[in-house]
C-alpha cells in the first residue's frame, strides 16, 4: 500500500478542557513515533483551553488548531476527519490520553505487518477523573475477535482505541451529527460488513469517566439511551434488538459505567 505522511491524524476536539487538554496533549508529544499531526477542533472555548493549546503550539509544527462554532461532538468529529491529511486517524477526546509514550511506534510497525487493515482497535484503560485505574476493556479473548455478528449485540471497540483509514470514511460516510452518543457505533455496524478490521493487544488509551461528560455521566443517561436505540433500529433486526438490550443493560449494571 503506497502511504502518505503524516501517516497519523489525531483529533482533538476541546471546548473549555483547560483540566485536562494539557495532559492530552503531552501524551501526544511524548510519542516516539513522530510521522502524525495533531488536530486540535474547538468549539470557540471560553476558558483557558485555547491560552493551553497556543502554548504548546508554538513548541510543536505538529499542532493544527480550528476553531468553529459549536455544534455538538460529531460535527467536531468531522471537522477533524475534514481537515486531517494522515492515512489513519485517530479520535483522541480532550479529556483522553495516549496510555503510553509507545503507541503510534507499536501501532504503526504492527499495521505494516499486518498489510495495512481498514480498521484497527485497541484496548483502552478505563480511569477515574483523579486518575485512578478501574480497568481495561476489551479484556475478553471474544471481544477481540472483531467479529460482526457479535458487534450487533455489543459494541466492544471503544473509538479512543480505533485507528481507521480516512479512505473509509471517504468512502462510507463520517458520522451522524445528529446523534450526540453512539454514532461511532453507528459508523462500525455501517462498515464492519464492508471492511477488514483488526485487534492489537495493546493498550491504546486513557479513557477518563467523569461527571460532565457525554458518555460517562448519569444525567446524559437517558439520551444516550435513545441514540443507541436510534443506531440499533437503523441496524437490526426487532429480534436482534431485543437480544442487544436486554446484554448492554446487564453489562451497564455490571461496569457502572456512569457517573
Amino acid at each position: 500500500m503506497k502511504v502518505k505522511s503524516p501517516f497519523f491524524s489525531i483529533v482533538t476536539g476541546t471546548y473549555n478542557s483547560e483540566k485536562y487538554v494539557g495532559q492530552n496533549m503531552k501524551s501526544v508529544d511524548d510519542q516516539t513515533f513522530n510521522d502524525y499531526e495533531h488536530l486540535i477542533i474547538d468549539g470557540q472555548s471560553t476558558d483557558d483551553t485555547l491560552s493551553i493549546v497556543d502554548k504548546a503550539r508554538k513548541k510543536s509544527s505538529k499542532i493544527k488548531v480550528f476553531s468553529f462554532p459549536p455544534k455538538g461532538i460529531s460535527n467536531a468529529l468531522n471537522q477533524g476527519i475534514n481537515k486531517s491529511s494522515g492515512t489513519y486517524i485517530i479520535h483522541l477526546n480532550s479529556d483522553d490520553s495516549f496510555y503510553d509514550s509507545r503507541v503510534l511506534e507499536k501501532v504503526r510497525a504492527w499495521i505494516e505487518e499486518n498489510n495495512f487493515p481498514d480498521v484497527i482497535y485497541g484496548k483502552i484503560c478505563t480511569i477515574e477523573d483523579d486518575g485512578k485505574i478501574i480497568g481495561f476493556f476489551p479484556r475478553q479473548k471474544l471481544l477481540q475477535m472483531a467479529n460482526p455478528v457479535l458487534l450487533k449485540y455489543i459494541n466492544f471497540v471503544p473509538h479512543q482505541a480505533v485507528f481507521i483509514k480516512k479512505s473509509v470514511f471517504d468512502k462510507y460516510g463520517a458520522f451522524d451529527e445528529s446523534l450526540t452518543s453512539s454514532m461511532d457505533y453507528d459508523v462500525w455496524l455501517r462498515i464492519i460488513d464492508e471492511t477488514r478490521w483488526v485487534f492489537i493487544n495493546e493498550v491504546i488509551s486513557k479513557y477518563r469517566v467523569r461527571k460532565g461528560a457525554q458518555s460517562s455521566d448519569k444525567k446524559n443517561r437517558e439520551k444516550n439511551t435513545r441514540n443507541r436505540s436510534l443506531v440499533l433500529h437503523r441496524h437490526l433486526s426487532q429480534l436482534e434488538i431485543i437480544i442487544s438490550e436486554s446484554i448492554n443493560l446487564l453489562l451497564s449494571k455490571i461496569y457502572k459505567m456512569y457517573r
